[in-house]
């Protein structure tokens, strides 16, 4: 069983890179997932949308060198499934450094650790170097291969400058600035078959600690419509329910069910199909200092929902001015 690690922050894109790795592999594989906190949105996604066998760890992070979930769950996936291929995604605010450590542990005849891939964001790249410097500098020193992604029109100077900052902090890596959605075949075949397997020794892979975030999630959520929805997340990158680093989540909108997700200032909203056996909605909040009570009072049915014309109704009778 080949074992690939897809890394990257918050919001990079693990989880459409892996789709489309999907779609591209002829191997019998299994996506290990790892969520940031008690949520596997993701995780349906990638079922939904690919038909692919996807197993969860959301307790906790896999980052942590103490916890022994990741060890007990690839050993069980070899041994029960025993696919050809192995994707793991730790979570966005894991570091890769740390996962490696662990997964070298256990690489034997039977398992064998490819080079893994980090994928980076090249708009908030800046930002989350300075803001979560530790784990995004791992996740950096310790990949093989790095793909800049995000925006699909970059400015040449910032991807020459992202790339000269990569190769300073991992001169071995290899940095592909071609968006991956643009590469043949043979180029996603060279991923999980490259001419030589060469990852490095657990020692070194240098332990590192994750950020210290929180996470809100709610689940059976829905809001009156998409504008509801839509009036939320504006305040939420406008930072009125706090440092919010990611949101995302799956849950209906009047008649409609939509997908969204909120990444460094970026609101995206669309149309989707409930999830077969999926039970109920769920959304997740990351970042620090998070207005839980505000936020489930707009999204959760089971309690007095916030309507955005009532609010903005209230504070033009109190005389407030309100950027709608």
């Amino acid at each position: 069983m080949k074992v690939l690690v897809v890394s990257g922050f918050l919001g990079a894109g693990k989880t459409t890179f892996i789709q489309r790795l999907i779609s591209r592999s002829t191997e019998r594989l299994v996506v290990l997932e790892n969520e940031f906190g008690g949520t596997d949105v993701d995780r349906k996604i990638i079922a939904k949308d690919s038909g692919a066998e996807v197993q969860e760890l959301t307790e906790g992070c896999v980052c942590c060198t103490k916890s022994p979930q990741l060890h007990a769950s690839v050993m069980t996936i070899e041994s029960t499934v025993s696919p050809d291929l192995l994707i793991v995604e730790p979570s966005g605010v894991g570091a890769l450094g740390n996962v490696m450590r662990i997964l070298k542990k256990i690489e034997y005849e039977r398992i064998t650790l490819l080079p893994p891939v980090t994928i980076v964001d090249a708009e908030n790249f800046h930002q989350n170097l300075k803001l979560f410097e530790e784990v995004f500098t791992d996740q950096l020193k310790s990949s093989a291969r790095i793909l800049i992604s995000k925006p699909e029109n970059p400015d040449p100077r910032l991807y020459e400058d992202i790339r000269n900052r990569i190769r300073a902090l991992n001169p071995s890596a290899s940095v592909s600035e071609r968006h991956y959605s643009l590469e043949p075949d043979s180029w996603w075949q060279s991923l999980l078959n490259p001419a030589t397997v060469q990852v490095g020794t657990d020692a070194s892979y240098a332990e590192s600690r994750s950020p210290e975030l929180e996470t809100f999630t709610v689940k059976n959520c829905s809001v009156a419509s998409p504008v509801t929805l839509l009036w939320l997340l504006e305040r939420v990158v406008r930072g009125e329910c706090g440092f919010i680093v990611r949101a995302k989540g799956i849950l209906p909108a009047g008649k409609d069910w939509v997908r969204f997700d909120v990444v460094s200032g970026r609101i995206s909203v669309e149309g989707t199909e409930p999830v077969a056996g999926y039970s109920g909605a769920e959304c997740v909040w990351i970042g620090r200092g998070i207005n839980r009570e505000f936020i489930e009072k707009c999204i959760n049915p089971l309690r007095n929902e916030v309507r955005p014309f009532d609010v903005l109704s209230a504070n033009r009778r109190n005389g407030a001015v309100v950027d709608s």
